[in-house]
């Protein structure tokens, strides 16, 4: 009994001293802040006990070996995955084998097309001229009675020029001539219905449009335009933004065969009863992967629903042409929606690797992680290059390192939206060769549709955020059949994409 009472009591003390303790308090708060264990928390999320940087790792790793890939294979997310596009058999032109697809074609001349005299003459005329001999799409020839067209124009010219097909999809690599390519047919196709069908030219009513996602594209559209409206007679009007002071005087000049304008302008023209579709037959989308992917599609859609719906009840349907250099698996499947019977012509080259291309990817390790070095050490090593385009994915990207070379003596032009210098004329001042002006630093303005056939080499200052993104910030270069080099400035963040682009281009497969 004793025994249990001097217990009750030593135990008794002892609340006492804890309970007046100023250690046990601080020890409770202790014990109430203290944070539970993550790791034990988490385990049943990472059973094979890596973390992040480590499971990366691993899969790059795994990336690396060509093993064919399993039902258990991990799944990588990939932004606008690309695919190969089958193309629609061709009369003529052996489409499963591509060597022998390509002997077929490299022995076609424009004549071989069924072209009219007139527009073969408009051709030879532009492909011939001082200034689109170092400049244009398409290689001109040493011998004026010899043109031969590239891959996409030798393809697609015969079946835009039949009536079998309503709507075609013309899909090739840069700078491969695609321009020519839709505006050669929808030229002679707009002179053939003025002359047998006895189509008449009315005011505010084009005859065509053609749809691009930015202005410099429409403005180069124009000028190609233009220099073949000087033999095929017709009148072309590119409409870069509404300004109705300019615009009204130029509708009201004369009929119009050929409208070139952006979604956004034409919605705008629609609305306020400016131009009207009803005489409009052909479409054309240039760079569809930008219109449909990019915050245009719905313009776009609304645009081919008017055209649908004002030739429902005609004889002779509209003729829709849709052209890309890339074709993600979502346009593609929008396309194959909006289009069921679409005709698919594409080039063997199509979302892989530039034959004339010479790509490098320079490791940002080297230089501790510091871009701003590793771009002067790219200058520097490739000072003998004439004109260097830089990409960048924004705006104060490019802000900070067009100052950033300034400081370092390297002149360069910047080009971005709301840019200092106008950017028609950093363009022009860019493509003049003796302006000294050979470096510019640009955003993905001028990655697309842009004819920079004169760029040399292209640097990545940012490496972009998908393959499509990059296929077309390499594809300023090596355009046209010349030479032309990459390098891209890869950091930790961009060593699984550019692994990804290594293992296409050595094995000569479609770039996913």
């Amino acid at each position: 009994m004793y025994k249990s009472l001097s217990y009750t009591a030593s135990a008794w003390l002892q609340v006492c001293r804890c309970e007046f303790s100023t250690s046990a308090s601080v020890a409770s708060k202790r014990s109430a802040l203290k944070k539970p264990n993550i790791s034990t928390l988490t385990k049943h999320l990472k059973p094979d006990g890596l973390t992040g940087k480590q499971r990366r790792d691993v899969l790059r790793d795994k990336l690396k070996t060509n093993k064919p890939k399993s039902a258990r294979a991990p799944y990588v997310p990939v932004k606008r995955r690309l695919e190969h596009v089958s193309s629609t058999p061709s009369s003529g032109a052996p489409m499963d084998n591509v060597r022998a697809l390509s002997s077929f074609l490299s022995t076609q001349q424009f004549s071989d097309l069924g072209l009219h005299p007139l527009v073969l003459e408009a051709v030879q005329k532009y492909l011939t001229k001082p200034d689109v001999k170092a400049a244009a799409e398409t290689p001109a020839p040493s011998d004026d009675t010899t043109i031969q067209p590239t891959e996409i124009q030798a393809l697609s010219i015969p079946t835009l020029l039949s009536d079998r097909h309503r709507h075609v999809l013309c899909a090739a690599e840069t700078g491969s001539g695609k321009t020519l390519a839709y505006l050669l047919p929808v030229i002679q196709q707009l002179m053939i219905d003025e002359q047998k069908h006895s189509i008449k030219r009315r005011l505010d009513h084009p005859r065509a449009v053609v749809l691009v996602p930015t202005r410099e594209l429409v403005s180069q559209v124009v000028k190609t335009s233009k220099s073949l409206s000087h033999t095929v007679k017709f009148r072309c009007v590119g409409v870069e933004r509404i300004q109705r002071a300019k615009l009204v005087p130029q509708l009201a000049n004369g009929p119009i065969d050929l409208m070139v304008t952006t979604p956004t302008a034409m919605q705008m023209l629609l609305k306020q009863h400016m131009v009207s579709l009803a005489d409009t037959r052909y479409l054309v989308m240039d760079e569809a992967d930008s219109l449909f992917d990019a915050g245009w599609g719905e313009d776009c859609r609304k645009l081919i629903d008017t055209m649908q719906k004002i030739h429902q009840d005609r004889a002779r349907k509209e003729k829709m042409i849709i052209v890309s250099a890339t074709l993600p698996r979502s346009v593609h499947t929008t396309l194959d929606k909006l289009f069921p019977h679409l005709a698919k012509i594409t080039t063997p080259s199509l979302h892989r690797a530039l034959p004339n291309l010479k790509q490098s990817f320079v490791d940002l390790q080297r230089f501790q992680g510091n871009r701003q070095l590793a771009l002067l050490d790219v200058l520097k090593k490739n000072i003998k290059d004439e004109k260097t385009l830089v990409f960048c994915n924004t705006k104060k990207a490019v802000e900070l390192v067009h100052d950033w070379l300034a400081s370092k003596n390297v002149p360069a032009l910047p080009l971005y939206k709301d840019a200092p210098i106008d950017r028609d004329e950093a363009l022009a001042r860019f493509g003049d060769k003796n302006s000294g002006d050979n470096v510019m630093i640009s955003t993905d303005i001028a990655s697309r549709g842009i004819d920079t056939t004169f760029v040399d080499h292209v640097i990545l200052y940012d490496f972009p955020t998908s393959v499509v993104d990059y296929l077309h910030r390499v594809g300023r270069t090596a355009r046209a059949g010349q030479v032309g080099k990459a390098s891209s400035l890869i950091g930790r963040k961009d060593r699984m994409m550019a692994d990804r682009i290594r293992r296409s281009i050595r094995e000569g497969t479609v770039m996913t």
